[in-house]
């Protein structure tokens, strides 16, 4: 199905405060990703469950806000420090706390999509979700979809 729309978006991000953050990070996101995270600052994707690759159901809450002054992507500037998670950089949540993340530790231009489990030790963490942004909100979908449809 795709992703159809975005819901409860906060202000616009312009391209200054991307890149900002791009260099705070060490890295350049994905054209697709700076593109929505420019008109869609928090917003929460609908449809929003999508698969990883091995099958299992993930479910894609809202994009890391640029701009609340409670919860933005600067709060997880310590993961370019940490060896454990450099080259991994958030950009999503589920509704458990967890992360959808850029990983850019085996390529700098096209980063493949992992998902982070803030509850599991550091080997068990990080699991792929798919090659690209693009990718995943091609993903989406609705579990009522699913059912009207019998897939």
């Amino acid at each position: 199905m795709g992703l159809i729309r975005w819901m409860f978006v906060e202000k616009p991000v312009d391209e200054m405060t991307v890149a900002s953050v791009e260099k705070k990070f060490g890295v350049r996101f994905p054209s697709e990703y700076r593109e929505c995270v420019q008109k869609y600052n928090g917003g929460y994707p609908k449809p929003n469950k999508f698969d990883f690759d091995n099958g299992t159901q993930g479910v894609f809450n809202d994009l890391i806000s640029f701009t609340d002054e409670v919860l933005n992507i600067q709060m997880f500037f310590d993961f370019k420090d940490d060896p454990c998670t450099m080259g991994i950089v958030p950009f999503g949540r589920d509704p458990f706390g967890n992360l959808l993340c850029f990983d850019f530790r085996n390529s700098l231009d096209t980063p493949h999509i992992v998902f982070y489990d803030h509850e599991e030790i550091i080997e068990n963490a990080i699991t792929p979700i798919c090659s690209s942004f693009k990718e995943l909100l091609e993903r989406m979908y609705s579990l009522e979809e699913t059912e009207d449809t019998g897939e």
